[in-house]
């Protein structure tokens, strides 16, 4: 077996290695992965079989009587709307054979260095507006909105502190939510008509594994078990760090706020949901490193999603309502991408954000470390029915409308 091909091997195969790595960099779920890739060798004249985990993937590459088995560790990172357009440019290029395989390789290593189209500066603004939206969604007042985005800026800056600290990044998600359940009891207690709860979800909203839950369901529901079950075994692990250390940081501030009791929040119009709703999709297009072009399609995906899931909610209920906006989402995404021939993503991940069920899982899991089990396992089930549901609305929209094929 090898890991990586050397120059005497076939360029195509080089080539393709290469595209795996960065689709996989690019934390593309398995079922979409080795789609397309099964597409791309067939395309290139070879014949090829392949199996994605979340942290590697193995190919199985033959040409003629020739037959190579790679094994390649591909550590999935963040979404990069941006340079999966641009590979997927580059890939059309190679097939039409306007580009040398070997020019394409080296390419493809620089999309994948290329640094981000937007800064840090911009990536934190984003982290505390979705925070300030979430808060909107979440039924909070304009104080919820207003220290939610700077619990979620707060966070983010300790994220990039984090990265440069080794020994302390694999424990972000537990120093985020520590400081949220901290920052939430207090802001609350010196605040009045102020609800801590909300701040702290709010602030974390971005962290929670709602859409990597929903991933980790789909795979499973395509056959990709192994992928599938790891996905949502670390999901489940980040929900329950969450859980923790908002948790320990609510126990903390109680000893500076012993008198603290947890209050409702004044309610905003609900004109003001819209325009939530309108804001929101400015912070995605940073958050997925997606073209300022593409504002107008995720625009379009939130309004979909957003829409379809509230009149659903109110015919068939909520959960069922969710996988009514999966549908609508991804018949929508699937007609995008037939039409404009760019990858459904753009419209798909920023649209499911507003459905997937990660803020309800947290809510069931801070329910059980209150003490009040039988709520925090029927919210948790709800979390675990209402990712079902996302799962087999967008199955229906790939039966009632077929995905453009390619990557």
């Amino acid at each position: 077996m090898n890991d990586t091909p050397t120059p005497s091997q076939d360029s195509r195969i080089a080539f393709c290695l290469e595209i795996g790595k960065a689709l996989h960099s690019f934390g593309t779920p398995a079922h979409r992965f080795e789609e397309a890739m099964q597409r791309l060798v067939a395309s290139l004249g070879l014949e090829g079989d392949f199996l994605a985990h979340p942290t590697a993937f193995f190919a199985e590459l033959r040409s003629g009587t020739r037959r190579e088995v790679f094994i390649v560790r591909a550590e999935p990172g963040e979404t990069d709307l941006e340079k999966l357009v641009s590979i997927q440019a580059l890939v059309k290029e190679v097939i039409k054979g306007d580009l040398p395989i070997e020019e394409a390789a080296a390419r493809v290593q620089e999309i994948v260095a290329r640094a981000p189209r937007f800064g840090r500066a911009l990536v934190a603004a984003s982290f505390g507006l979705s925070s300030a939206m979430a808060a909107r969604f979440f039924g909070g007042g304009w104080r919820e909105m207003l220290l939610s985005a700077l619990l979620g800026l707060l966070i983010c800056l300790l994220g990039f502190w984090t990265s440069k600290q080794h020994h302390l990044a694999q424990v972000l998600v537990l120093l985020a939510a520590t400081l949220a359940g901290f920052g939430g009891v207090l802001a609350a207690h010196f605040i009045p008509h102020t609800a801590a709860f909300t701040i702290t979800l709010a602030g974390i909203v971005i962290l929670l594994p709602g859409l990597k839950l929903t991933v980790a369901l789909r795979e499973v529901a395509t056959g990709n078990l192994v992928a599938g079950s790891a996905r949502l075994v670390d999901a489940v692990m980040v929900l329950m760090m969450l859980a923790f250390g908002v948790a320990l940081g609510r126990q903390i501030a109680m000893q500076f706020a012993s008198a603290f009791r947890e209050s409702p929040s004044i309610p905003m119009a609900g004109w003001t949901e819209w325009v939530a709703l309108l804001a929101a999709p400015l912070a995605y297009v940073v958050l997925f490193q997606a073209r300022k072009r593409d504002f107008g399609w995720i625009l379009l995906a939130s309004l979909v999603a957003f829409v379809s899931s509230r009149l659903g909610s109110a015919w068939l209920g909520p959960e069922l309502g969710a996988g009514l906006g999966a549908m609508a989402l991804g018949i929508t995404a699937n007609l995008f991408g037939r039409k404009t021939r760019l990858p459904n993503q753009i419209m798909e991940l920023p649209g499911l954000l507003l459905l997937v069920p990660g803020s309800i899982g947290f809510r069931g899991l801070a329910f059980l470390t209150m003490g009040e089990t039988e709520v925090g396992l029927q919210t948790a089930f709800r979390m675990v029915f209402l990712a079902v549901a996302l799962v087999m609305g967008l199955s229906l929209a790939n039966a009632l409308v077929r995905p453009r094929k390619g990557l």
